[in-house]
């Protein structure tokens, strides 16, 4: 088995576990699920809190995707625009991954659940969308390096956390999504202008840009040590 292979049965082991700790979850809650009928009814459901981080998951998901399929792609299209384009799709989904660490704001104690329970499940999440998105930076780190060198790929990865931490914050503080880029062009360039000034988003960004580039370097060492 490949080392990508085992980090992606790794990954999906813990999402698995994710999902199993939603599940029992509902069970200690006794939520009854024939009264759920819609989204709404999930939102009313205190048993049902925390549902919204599957669909967080999931976005962070993609850019775990985008970064593995970016080398397959260019194999086959031997074209650096369309993998330039790929890195941009990924950079913009990028921020999803970590951005499941701020869902940690949430915790608080919930009866009947209890509240060691619900921090495992946050801590859960948001250790498998980090590690998503930490590996996706890898990947996408050592394309860029075997494409063109060792110096750009570092300025690249530098380059691509302090625009995930600034990402972070445009969707926690400012509550944007990946996709309002095509539905909110204009709001969403306004708001960045403005947040470029404002000292909380560099707060925000440049803790951000700390914290994953000091987890990226760890995880960059492991995975150069297991290639020696």
């Amino acid at each position: 088995m490949t080392q990508q292979a085992k980090i992606f049965s790794i990954l999906c082991l813990s999402t698995a576990f994710c999902f199993i700790l939603v599940g029992l979850r509902i069970h200690y809650s006794q939520v009854d699920l024939s009264t759920i009928h819609s989204i709404e009814d999930i939102a009313k459901s205190r048993g049902m809190t925390f549902m919204f981080l599957i669909w967080n998951l999931f976005l962070a998901w993609i850019p775990y995707w985008v970064a593995i399929a970016i080398p397959g792609f260019y194999k086959l299209t031997q074209s650096k625009i369309f993998a330039l384009g790929l890195i941009g799709l990924w950079l913009l989904f990028f921020p999803n991954a970590p951005y499941i660490i701020t869902d940690l704001l949430h915790l608080h104690q919930r009866y009947p659940v209890p509240f060691w329970f619900d921090l495992m499940l946050l801590v859960s999440f948001a250790w498998t969308g980090l590690m998503l998105g930490l590996i996706s930076l890898h990947e996408v780190r050592v394309f860029v390096k075997e494409l063109y060198n060792e110096k750009l790929s570092w300025l690249f990865t530098f380059g691509s956390v302090l625009l995930c931490g600034f990402g972070i914050y445009l969707g926690r503080c400012l509550r944007f999504n990946s996709w309002d880029i095509i539905t909110k062009p204009m709001v969403l360039a306004q708001d960045i202008l403005v947040s470029m000034t404002d000292s909380m988003a560099i707060k925000l960004t440049l803790v951000f840009t700390a914290f994953l580039m000091i987890g990226y370097l760890t995880l960059n060492i492991l995975m150069e040590k297991q290639r020696d």
